[in-house]
């Protein structure tokens, strides 16, 4: 008797670590094989090709022409994962030169080492408009500058950050930029009232269309020139064109929330998307225009001094030159 109830609640016992055994090796398959597409799903999933989703090469084209234009922006190279995780590898270009940034976004949350991929390579006192005296602006005068643009080879190219008097319309800048030959890089533009002599950071604008084509990854009728490329007509860019760019940068990164809060606030802990920044800066823009207050060049030695000897340059910003091959 003793040993057929044993034998029962062995069985019995066996069953239970059979059914057990079971349930374990299909929470493990569902964590190996469901587990991640549903994490991918939840989270800003960058690889995917959801049409509701903008393509994050655009999302990033656009940040960082606003907020690092200066660094030229190539490409971006994402590689999944798995549980919400991508690896990130976002390329710049200037003069030929490329730039890696690696960055890790991890359930909504990016990471990152280095710490200047979204900075400029500007200082923040690189212009005249953003400081209160001579004493803080980093750059220097036209004539300290035109004695050390005198002593280099006239096969240098010299990338500079020069600085206006007085801020210029779209219309202003498209006649410097005509009546002096160079690389136009970047423009810093007025984003808010009373902004002289604040050094809060740039936004700004690449004023010709760079990099690759990325006209069918967005709605041209909401956000008319996103990419420059956008203009089809012969001859240069008309003047209202750049003001049309800058609002529908600005219209793009308040609309796009999910992208905008994968990076840091200022709320410790917690990515909170500053919808408020970009909807400040588009209603400025869109009273006052976009209005440049310096623009980063890429130039020759001779081209660099003309550009020194027109009246409205403020001061100059010397980054790096490189031999001209």
């Amino acid at each position: 008797m003793g040993r057929r109830i044993s034998r029962a609640v062995n069985r019995k016992l066996r069953r239970y670590a059979v059914v057990t055994g079971s349930v374990v090796l299909l929470l493990v398959f569902i964590a190996i094989h469901a587990l991640s597409p549903v994490m991918d799903a939840i989270y800003y999933n960058p690889s995917s090709h959801r049409n509701t989703q903008p393509p994050l090469d655009l999302n990033m084209a656009v940040y960082m022409e606003l907020v690092c234009g200066d660094k030229g922006f190539a490409s971006v190279n994402v590689r999944p994962e798995g549980y919400g995780r991508h690896s990130l590898d976002v390329q710049t270009q200037i003069s030929g030169r490329i730039s890696h940034h690696y960055l890790e976004l991890n359930k909504d949350h990016l990471y990152w080492t280095d710490m200047s991929w979204n900075q400029p390579d500007l200082p923040v006192n690189a212009f005249t408009y953003s400081v209160e005296d001579r004493e803080t602006y980093a750059g220097t005068t036209v004539e300290e500058a035109a004695g050390k643009l005198c002593g280099l080879s006239e096969s240098m190219v010299v990338r500079a950050a020069l600085s206006f008097k007085e801020a210029k319309d779209t219309e202003q800048l498209a006649a410097f930029m005509k009546k002096y030959s160079g690389e136009y890089l970047y423009v810093p533009f007025e984003t808010y009232e009373d902004q002289r002599g604040t050094m809060s950071g740039f936004m700004g604008y690449r004023p010709d269309a760079a990099g690759y084509v990325r006209t069918d990854s967005y709605d041209q009728i909401r956000y008319p020139y996103l990419d420059l490329a956008q203009y089809e007509e012969e001859g240069e860019i008309g003047a209202d064109v750049p003001t049309q760019h800058v609002t529908s940068m600005l219209a793009y990164m308040k609309d796009n929330e999910k992208f905008g809060q994968i990076f840091t606030s200022d709320v410790p802990g917690e990515n909170v998307f500053n919808r408020q920044k970009y909807e400040n800066a588009l209603d400025y823009v869109q009273k006052n225009g976009a209005n440049g207050y310096g623009v980063v060049v890429n130039a020759g030695r001779d081209e660099l001094l003309q550009m020194l000897s027109d009246s409205d340059v403020d001061g100059i910003y010397l980054m790096d030159a490189q031999l001209k091959l």
